[in-house]
């Protein structure tokens, strides 16, 4: 008979946020970097800090002409750009194509309640596409779960 392997748990970190809710945060690894993500299943999209990307990484964020609706506002100008590797867990991603959108309203929220800034957002793009399965009570996060 055959040996299953449980798949190991990637540890991640909840806050509580004011008004009762929660966020959830993982440390991820992009190009080498140390980064921390926010875990959305509500957003569509995985993003990066615009400014993450062009400053740390030292590319420019391709411009394109399509409206993006986020949950508090409405773009008519979009970003785009490619990751080269984005490591979570023993999950390496390569060329890996992302949104670019500026935090810092969301960072400047953050601050204000005492929570360190994200440098971007798993979205439901890249959580689908690998299993994903996100455990609350152990706060730890499986990939490729079944």
């Amino acid at each position: 008979m055959a040996k299953t392997t449980k798949p190991k748990g990637i540890k991640f970190t909840v806050s509580e946020m004011m008004g009762g809710g929660y966020h959830p945060f993982i440390t991820v690894t992009v190009e080498g970097k140390k980064c921390r993500f926010l875990i959305d299943t509500g957003a569509s999209k995985s993003v990066i800090d615009k400014t993450f990307y062009e400053s740390k990484l030292a590319r420019k964020m391709k411009v394109i002409k399509q409206e993006t609706t986020g949950l508090h506002s409405t773009v008519m100008e979009s970003y785009t750009g490619t990751l080269k590797k984005l490591t979570i867990g023993d999950l390496n991603i390569s060329q890996y194509f992302v949104a670019g959108v500026d935090l810092s309203h969301v960072n400047g929220t953050y601050r204000k309640m005492k929570i360190k800034k994200i440098d971007g957002i798993l979205g439901s793009d890249l959580l689908k596409k690998h299993n994903v399965v996100i455990d609350y009570g152990q706060e730890k996060l499986f990939i490729g779960s079944k």
